[in-house]
C-alpha cells in the first residue's frame, strides 16, 4: 500500500520551530498539481512515539491517507512526534496538552504557506490524535472541521480501564482475571489522579496491590 515516488502531486520535505525556538518539527508535506490556494489537512498521530508516516508493523497509514488526501486536492501536512525523526523534544516526559501546542504550532506554519486556503484547513486525528484535534479546534477560530479515526468515544479511564484489559486477554489471561484487574486498575489510577503528592499516592496504591493480591488467585 505505501505510496512510491513519482507522485501526480509535489512532496516536499519540511523543518519549522516553535515561536520560541526550543522545538524543531520535522515533516512532510504533500500539494496537488494545479494553482492553489488548496485546502489543507494536518494528520495528527495516536498514542505512542509515531514518526510521520505513523509506522506500525511495517505499514504507514499516515503514508498511504497523504496519498489519496492528496490526490483530491488537499494539501496534507504529516509530522514527526517529538523526539523522533527530525522533530526533537523529549517526548516521554510530554503530555497530552504538549501535543495539543506541536499541532497549533503546525497550524500556523501550514498558514505561512502561499498554497494554503487559509480558510479551509481542517485536522485528521488517530486514536489520542482524536483527542488532540477537537480540544486544538476549540482553541482556534480557524479549523474549517475535523476527522476523527478511532478516536476516544468514553472518558480516558473507562477507555484505559477497556484497553488494559483486553491487552491481558490478547496475552492469554483468563477474561475472569482481566475483568478482576480492571477493579484494581481503576482504583490505583483514581487514587493517583487525587492524590496531590507522589510519596502518599506510591504507599496507597502499593497498599491497594497488596490487598488486591491477597484476596486474588
Amino acid at each position: 500500500q505505501t505510496p512510491k515516488p513519482p507522485f501526480p502531486y509535489k512532496s516536499e520535505e519540511v523543518i519549522y520551530k516553535s515561536p520560541d525556538q526550543s522545538l524543531q518539527f520535522g515533516g512532510t508535506i504533500t500539494i496537488p498539481q494545479g494553482r492553489g490556494p488548496f485546502p489543507a489537512v494536518i494528520l495528527i498521530t495516536g498514542s505512542g512515539q509515531q514518526d510521520r508516516d505513523e509506522t506500525i508493523l511495517y505499514h504507514k497509514p499516515f503514508a498511504v491517507i497523504a496519498d489519496a488526501l492528496t490526490k483530491d486536492g488537499f494539501i496534507v501536512l504529516r509530522v514527526d512526534d517529538r523526539g523522533i525523526g527530525n522533530s526533537t523534544g523529549n517526548f516521554f516526559n510530554s503530555t497530552t496538552a504538549d501535543f495539543v501546542k506541536d499541532v497549533n504550532i503546525s497550524v500556523d506554519y501550514l498558514r505561512s504557506r502561499p498554497e494554503v486556503n487559509d480558510d479551509k484547513i481542517g485536522l485528521l486525528g488517530h486514536s489520542e490524535g482524536g483527542l488532540i484535534a477537537p480540544m486544538v479546534a476549540s482553541q482556534r477560530k480557524d479549523i474549517d472541521f475535523i476527522v476523527l479515526l478511532a478516536a476516544p468515544g468514553v472518558t480516558t479511564l473507562d477507555l484505559m480501564t477497556e484497553q488494559n484489559a483486553a491487552i491481558l486477554e490478547a496475552s492469554g489471561i483468563n477474561p475472569t482475571v482481566a475483568e478482576k484487574y480492571k477493579i484494581l486498575y481503576r482504583d490505583v489510577v483514581n487514587t493517583i489522579l487525587n492524590s496531590q503528592d507522589q510519596s502518599i499516592a506510591k504507599q496507597q496504591v502499593i497498599g491497594q496491590i497488596n490487598n488486591w493480591i491477597a484476596k486474588n488467585d
